[in-house]
């Protein structure tokens, strides 16, 4: 949906990102995108296409998730899983505020397609690759579409019907990306590290200026609620690890904003007091600090107001 918006089209092979090729697949996810509204590269048909990657991207991703930007066009694999008819899971804070479970629609159990079968053809279209299955299914939404599934060896026809969200109820495996490994020494680490380090903070201010001058809205401000989202149910060492260093790295520069009650506010009190040649008022600090703690405060109660509103599909 955000890909289709900007041109990107199905089977688009991406080359550059303003002009630089395109290595990592990450790369299309990274700030050089979400907040650099680049020029993005793509080869279609045997030609090189420019496309204009708009300032509100990281709305739109931040509303729709970045799998409706790109994603790798995977082939179609065997069918990993199948929803049944299992009342849906709800989390402890949908439970607290009453959310109802969703109702459970299961298409492609319904019409018999089980765990293992591998579709082969849509309405009589043989198939490679997945997306020309949930292009036909959410074009089809609320009828039904002909399948064609291997099964032990066997073909066998099957007909669920869409549901009205476009979907049929399954989930394909899939395979990963290529991974290269690159290993650094001791100290080169260091200087790795430190890019990384530095990168992150500047686009952290860069999402903070770019809120201010209202490109960019205030609604992807997330709080705790949002951040236990963000690493999910299941541990893994590097996205653990990886995430805990961008939070502190996030909480370090919000902590240098001139704001009363932190020390950004500190040293802006401390340049004052150089300035004048004296230390301010014991009042005047008071009643900063009570600014600064109001200020803190309603950012608090307007990010977790942004993730308890996301909770409800609003």
């Amino acid at each position: 949906r955000v890909g289709k918006a900007i041109g990107v089209k199905t089977g688009d092979k991406i080359l550059a990102l303003n002009g630089q090729k395109v290595v990592k697949f990450d790369e299309l996810l990274s700030s050089k995108v979400l907040l650099g509204s680049p020029k993005l590269t793509v080869s279609r048909d045997g030609k090189a296409i420019d496309l204009k990657v708009p300032e509100t991207i990281l709305d739109s991703l931040s509303k729709y998730g970045p799998r409706e930007f790109v994603t790798p066009r995977n082939a179609v694999h065997a069918v990993l899983a199948v929803n049944d008819h299992t009342p849906e899971k709800q989390s402890l804070l949908a439970r607290l505020f009453g959310k109802k479970p969703a109702a459970t629609i299961a298409p492609a159990f319904d019409a018999g397609i089980r765990k293992g079968d591998s579709i082969v053809a849509v309405n009589g279209s043989p198939i490679k690759f997945r997306d020309q299955i949930t292009d036909v299914a959410d074009q089809n939404r609320g009828k039904q579409i002909n399948l064609s599934i291997i099964r032990a060896g066997k073909t066998l026809e099957v007909s669920p019907k869409v549901a009205q969200d476009g979907t049929i109820g399954v989930i394909f495996g899939t395979a990963k990306l290529p991974v290269k490994h690159v290993d650094f020494g001791f100290f080169e680490a260091f200087g790795v590290g430190a890019e990384k380090t530095w990168t992150t903070f500047s686009d952290n201010a860069k999402g903070i200026w770019k809120m201010i001058t209202g490109k960019v809205s205030a609604r992807n401000i997330s709080s705790p609620i949002g951040i236990a989202k963000v690493y999910g149910a299941e541990f893994e060492w590097e996205k653990f690890w990886s995430l805990t260093g961008l939070i502190s790295i996030a909480l370090a520069f919000m902590n240098l904003l001139p704001i009363p009650a932190l020390d950004g506010g500190h040293v802006v009190f401390l340049i004052i007091e150089m300035i004048k040649g004296k230390p301010l008022g014991d009042k005047f600090m008071e009643r900063a600090q009570v600014v600064g703690f109001v200020i803190l405060l309603s950012l608090m109660v307007f990010a977790f107001g942004n993730d308890i509103l996301k909770l409800f599909g609003k």
